[in-house]
């Protein structure tokens, strides 16, 4: 239910040889759905590093502390570090070699590890922002928790069921 975060992240800037990232102000939220409601859980912990070399970024990663997804519900958080084997692999993590910066889009692929499994996915993020030291990023990936060998949750012995798909959304505020 709520893995993924990395990904998220993910991000740019100008042209002009090599610019290290950091973030300030950013978000990352995990959506999904279940039997009884829909759900989200905010990253509260997560770096990003890169460089911006030309109309590249180049050897990103999104680095999220698996245990820093928060729903405000207990059990939630305790069923989601479960599902991602929080406790063995505390690390969610995209990194993507090189990502296209083409107009006001970041695009390109990327490797997601979670708990242990990793996948290729597309990165398409809008670019909100591009001045100065500053750029803001924002978008979504779609994921199916199953496609990492991650069985949806469930509780009160079954009857409450998580959704096989999440989306992981972002906005990301990049200084220099």
């Amino acid at each position: 239910m709520k893995y993924l975060l990395i990904l998220a992240a993910l991000t740019g800037f100008f042209s002009f040889g090599q610019i290290n990232l950091k973030t300030e102000k950013s978000s990352m939220i995990i959506a999904g759905t279940s039997s009884l409601h829909d759900w989200k859980m905010s990253v509260e912990d997560f770096d990003v590093s890169g460089a911006i070399v030309d109309n590249q970024v180049q050897n990103l990663k999104v680095a999220v502390v698996a245990k820093s997804m928060k729903s405000g519900k207990s059990i939630m958080d305790g069923k989601a570090y479960d599902a991602v084997k929080a406790d063995d692999y505390p690390t969610i993590l995209f990194s993507a070699e090189k990502l296209s910066i083409q107009g006001d889009k970041v695009t390109g692929k990327g490797t997601l590890e979670i708990g242990g499994e990793s996948r290729a996915i597309d990165l398409d993020a809008k670019i909100l922002k591009n001045q100065g030291s500053e750029m803001q990023l924002t978008g979504s990936v779609p994921l199916k928790m199953t496609d990492f060998n991650i069985s949806p949750p469930t509780a009160m012995f079954g009857t409450l069921k998580t959704g096989d798909e999440i989306t992981i959304n972002y906005d990301i505020l990049i200084t220099k």
